[in-house]
């Protein structure tokens, strides 16, 4: 009996050790999957929480950002829980009524990322990350909003997902203007690839698919922005963003550089310590060449509490 006892101890302590070096892998394979010798973003020049922006909120209210788009200093913000888009003034002025929820709806949106349409008359772009369209087949769904937020209408984007992907689809969409026509660069979720889609009579079709450089290995892309030449992408899971040069030419993406949001301490000061804080980058959008602004989903359940300093808010980092 005192034979069976030490072995089945022994058992036990391999069977703790099996699924703590599991552990320490899977963490050692995220961790290989960043992008290497990224440049570490300084501390944020302002971020905030959006219920203390919104007049009439608290902290109650979730506020799972999902996307932004900067323009003449506002910042346009999609949740993927909500069907009203929030309108933040730049300089974040606390519970003002310079910030306000726009459009109507409610509901949980899937809303998943936000474009802006400047040529002609201005309209954004509003993209659910995938619907069902019966059959089995899911696609995205892209909402148009006129320049006051005013629901126009919507047109499917010609790219499939199925149910066992579906919600890793559509993460971010991006306007180009190009040769005359409308673009959209979508952003896959699980892949990477960012499908280019040209707004026809009656959907958005897809014409090409952009592969990002091999360097470009994150665990998961959350959002994608034009700015000029300049396309940023950003990792949740690996809290970096990367930004290449898009090519005036042909839809495709070279070069680079890589990002690290800062990390800080477990009470969710920045630089003071080592803990990943910003883990729930799910929007990007340029305020100029050298300044962006991010928004940050809600933190999970599973997730570290220190990661819940920086969830569910806008920030602003200045770029090297």
């Amino acid at each position: 009996m005192k034979k069976i006892s030490i072995t089945a101890a022994a058992l036990l302590l391999l069977a703790i050790s099996c699924q703590t070096n599991d552990d320490s892998n899977e963490q050692n394979l995220k961790s290989a999957s960043k992008i290497a010798g990224a440049t570490v973003l300084s501390a944020p020049v302002a971020e905030a929480k959006l219920y203390k922006l919104l007049p009439g909120y608290d902290s109650d209210d979730d506020f799972e950002a999902s996307g932004v788009y900067y323009l003449d200093g506002y910042f346009y913000i999609p949740c993927d829980n909500l069907y009203k888009i929030a309108k933040i003034k730049s300089t974040f002025p606390q519970n003002s009524s310079q910030n306000s929820m726009l459009s109507s709806g409610s509901g949980t949106s899937n809303f998943e990322g936000i474009a802006y349409d400047s040529n002609g008359t201005p309209n954004f772009f509003v993209v659910e990350e995938s619907v069902s369209k019966g059959s089995g087949v899911y696609q995205p769904r892209i909402r148009e909003y006129n320049s006051s937020m005013t629901y126009q209408n919507n047109m499917w984007a010609d790219y499939n997902f199925t149910s066992s992907n579906s919600n890793k689809a559509f993460e971010g969409i991006s306007w180009v203007f190009r040769g005359g026509e409308d673009y959209l660069l979508g952003l896959v979720e699980g892949t990477g690839k960012i499908p280019v889609l040209k707004k026809t009579s009656s959907k958005w079709e897809l014409v090409a698919e952009i592969t990002l450089p091999s360097s470009v290995t994150f665990n998961d892309y959350s959002d994608i922005a034009v700015y000029g030449n300049k396309v940023a992408i950003t990792s949740q899971e690996d809290s970096q963003i990367w930004i290449g040069t898009l090519s005036s030419t042909s839809w495709t993406i070279t070069g680079g550089t890589a990002y690290e949001l800062p990390k800080g301490s477990s009470s969710g000061v920045v630089g003071a310590g080592s803990n990943v804080l910003y883990g729930n980058i799910e929007g990007i959008s340029f305020i100029s060449a050298t300044q962006i602004v991010v928004v940050s989903d809600k933190a999970k359940s599973d997730q570290p509490s220190y990661q819940d300093y920086k969830d569910q808010s806008v920030h602003i980092f200045n770029l090297p």
